[in-house]
């Protein structure tokens, strides 16, 4: 089996990330599992790889919040590593693909856990650029977790620049809010427009403004022309057509009036069998969160 930098023993493939696969791993020293993030040898030749997986690590090591994985280390001359918080369970995208619509409180309670993390960043004057299903984990307690950072930007001057060649989108294109298609700079009110893009696709099943024409799309995305939510509450299709909204300045004021918007719809969640079983709350984190309420 191979080992990276003599500490972590790869056991098993996990997937792709933004920048490189990521592997279960056993951390040698301290007889742990963890995930670890690697890059091929020819991409670490590169400068610019090498360059973007740095700022990766760095910027997710500097985002502390228990819905953002904890990194542990990071390294390699030949071979670019980054060893994480290994997160238990699997993409929202996955689920979406196999349950479709989800209940309206399991919407909201994804969707304010997604909003909670993003208050972190933006306090911290990152804005995450590409936030999807395929970029949210949910584990089997309930909890998400937001993964790769690989295309946030910094608004500070001078920090963790935007790396992005002219031309490029970074993202994706379906969560992308419009005023980056058209070539504004990131902020955090388009992160909040991939919310809503996040909570209509949860709420409905589908994505917002699909009709199986890309150039078509984009064009309804820029015009705002959004398809009616049949089934969904009024006030959450709101709340959603708000956060779609083509110009920026329409859209709710930061990712904390959303979270709190979304929180009441976060009651008597069903249980999502295969995914979140219907002792979730016995959860040791379930636990310890339950006791934060009586200290406000």
């Amino acid at each position: 089996m191979t080992v990276i930098a003599d500490r972590y023993r790869i056991t098993s493939a996990i997937g792709r990330g933004g920048m490189g696969e990521v592997w279960t791993a056993t951390d040698l020293r301290l007889n742990r599992t963890v995930a670890v993030k690697l890059v091929s040898r020819d991409s670490a030749a590169d400068t610019e790889a090498r360059r973007r997986f740095h700022r990766e690590a760095r910027i997710t090591a500097r985002l502390r919040h228990p819905g953002v994985p904890a990194v542990y280390d990071f390294g390699g001359s030949h071979e670019l590593y980054l060893a994480m918080e290994l997160v238990e369970g699997d993409s929202v995208d996955l689920l979406l693909g196999e349950r479709g619509a989800l209940p309206a409180s399991w919407a909201a309670c994804i969707a304010a856990q997604v909003c909670a993390v993003l208050s972190a960043a933006h306090q911290v004057q990152l804005v995450h650029r590409d936030l999807k299903p395929g970029n949210l984990v949910l584990a089997p307690s309930g909890l998400i977790k937001v993964i790769d950072f690989g295309a946030a930007a910094s608004l500070l001057p001078g920090d963790y620049s935007t790396i992005t060649e002219l031309g490029d989108f970074p993202g994706s294109l379906y969560y992308m809010p419009p005023e980056v298609l058209e070539g504004a700079p990131a902020t955090p009110a388009g992160d909040l427009y991939s919310i809503g893009c996040l909570l209509y696709e949860l709420l409905t099943g589908s994505r917002p403004f699909a009709s199986g024409n890309q150039l078509a799309d984009l064009e309804r995305k820029q015009e705002g022309a959004l398809e009616p939510m049949d089934g969904v509450p009024a006030e959450l299709e709101g709340l959603t057509r708000q956060l779609l909204s083509a110009r920026p300045e329409h859209r709710p004021p930061d990712s904390r009036s959303v979270h709190n918007l979304l929180v009441p719809w976060c009651r008597d969640l069903p249980p999502l069998p295969g995914w979140v079983g219907d002792d979730m709350f016995a959860d040791p984190v379930h636990l310890y969160m339950g006791a934060i309420p009586r200290m406000l």
